[in-house]
């Protein structure tokens, strides 16, 4: 089974949409207006949807401090985590620097829309051992 596509509620599709084209190389499908955007990735074909449907969204909020609620992208090496990290602040992000969590080097920065992007190397994971009896 293939992961088809992500919807992420967004309080500025416009702006998110900006930083997805501008820093992770994902294109553009469908605009709606304000309100709703499908990207892609060429190289998997993963479909990012974002909305703001406020009607919808009512009192929805994301948590304002938390990086609980993210997205990630996968870079193959520590100077290329590096490389976007210092591209993002000198485009003005509040971003952290880079750090070494769980294995992977890595940092988190808040998108317009109000959640939450991972920027990291991969990490080496193992797959679960099955439950005691």
């Amino acid at each position: 089974m293939k992961l088809n596509h992500i919807n992420l509620t967004s309080i500025d599709v416009p702006a998110d949409v900006s930083m997805f084209e501008t820093y992770f190389g994902l294109r553009t499908l469908v605009m709606r207006g304000r309100t709703l955007a499908v990207i892609h990735d060429d190289d998997d074909g993963m479909l990012l949807v974002l909305n703001d449907f406020a009607k919808k969204r009512g009192s929805f909020a994301y948590p304002e401090d938390s990086d609980v609620h993210h997205i990630g992208f996968i870079q193959d090496s520590r100077e290329k985590v590096d490389a976007l990290n210092a591209r993002l602040k000198a485009d003005g992000w509040d971003v952290p620097e880079p750090r070494d969590y769980h294995g992977a080097w890595t940092f988190y920065f808040k998108a317009k829309g109000g959640y939450f992007i991972e920027v990291a190397t991969r990490t080496q994971l193992r797959r679960a051992e099955p439950a005691a009896v």
